[in-house]
């Protein structure tokens, strides 16, 4: 007869774990019982009849001997509240032990609220590193997570978000985004001696309900991260193991309800009735006639010409140049020395008589002219 899946007793009374959450648990019935089935329900809620709540983590680790891993099951970080039930804080008290595997970075915070006009609830921290066998098996960042309803009259409205770090996971150092994801990993990984290899199917769903982040016409609404890993462990010789779930984590769940909101009351003035003794009054019927619009004319529309005014260049004035004097410098001239005045030739005075022939006009003998 398989052994009953302990839980801590100090956990808060009243916690139901989801329908889903119950199916994998079960899915692991070396470790789970009929005991199992008394937490199955329709979602997580911290108190039934609560409007808001919130989870900030609840985790389960599957009985896997060959993996190294023992059975457990609890929450941290919850809040409740009741319709018109007003702020709770939430309960971080860790009474189930989930801080013994699960690192919560940051403030934690898991709180909800009910009023007349609207009941909300919120999920928050800087990040979670699940250790298990000394190995860093999943880690995740940021996280927030809101969840709104707003009823009657303005509503019903609601809306929801999950909000994380770049929509990525860690685990065993790998990152996996959203949707299902398949990791060959070892044994030496894993941190479990007897496994040789193993094939790690890793789901991971961002749960927005409604989706979109805005006001949807809904009376409830529900928000938070679902991490749910499974293996196959195979020995030496590649025979398997264990093939089933290890680890299932849900964080930031929150979820609120329009349900059992009481809106407030609208007052109506009384009806005064004539008294029976007078006759009715009957108004005659109105008749309103027709309507008729005229047709409406639209004139043409015409544009004027666009005339380009006149460009007038304005006379450009140069303004006299004055060029200063040039003054030239003297010029000295040396002194002249006069000329020299030769004495005049005397003229030689004829002793000898003219000559008695005739010119010569030219070369040869001209005796004979």
């Amino acid at each position: 007869m398989p052994t009953p899946l302990s839980l801590r007793p100090a956990v808060r009374p009243g916690l139901r774990r989801s329908a889903f959450r119950a199916a994998l648990a079960v899915v692991t019935a070396s470790t789970v019982t009929a005991a199992a089935f008394t937490l199955a329900g329709t979602g997580a809620r911290a108190a039934d009849g609560d409007v808001a709540n919130s989870v900030l983590a609840d985790l389960t680790i599957a009985n896997v001997p060959a993996a190294g891993l023992d059975a457990f099951a609890g929450v941290f970080g919850t809040a409740g509240s009741p319709p018109n039930g007003g702020l709770d804080n939430g309960d971080l008290s860790d009474p189930s032990g989930v801080l013994d595997f699960l690192t919560v970075r940051g403030q934690a915070v898991a709180r909800t609220n009910a009023e007349p006009e609207r009941n909300w609830a919120q999920a928050q921290a800087s990040g979670f590193t699940l250790s298990l066998n000394d190995r860093d098996y999943l880690s995740v960042g940021s996280l927030d997570a809101y969840a709104e309803c707003i009823p009657a009259p303005i509503g019903p409205l609601a809306l929801a978000y999950a909000r994380t770090d770049s929509n990525t996971i860690g685990v065993l150092g790998r990152q996996v985004p959203t949707g299902t994801t398949q990791l060959e990993v070892t044994g030496a990984e894993l941190g479990a001696d007897d496994v040789s290899t193993a094939t790690l199917t890793v789901r991971y769903d961002q749960i927005e309900d409604p989706a979109g982040g805005g006001y949807q016409p809904r009376s409830s609404a529900r928000a938070g991260l679902d991490i749910t890993i499974t293996g196959v462990l195979r020995d030496a010789e590649g025979q398997a193991l264990y093939d089933g779930l290890l680890v299932d984590v849900e964080l930031g769940h929150v979820d609120v309800t329009c349900d059992g909101t009481t809106s407030p009351p609208v007052t109506t003035p009384p009806v005064t009735t004539p008294p029976p003794t007078q006759p009715p009054v009957t108004d005659p019927p109105v008749t309103i006639p027709p309507v008729t619009v005229p047709p409406v004319t639209v004139p043409p529309i015409t544009v004027p010409p666009v005339t380009d005014p006149p460009i007038t260049i304005p006379p450009i004035t140069v303004p006299p140049v004055t060029v200063p004097p040039v003054t030239v410098p003297p010029i000295t001239l040396p002194p002249t020395t006069p000329p020299v005045t030769k004495p005049p030739k005397p003229t030689p005075t004829p002793t000898d008589p003219g000559p008695s022939h005739k010119p010569d006009y030219g070369y040869g003998d001209h005796s004979e002219r």
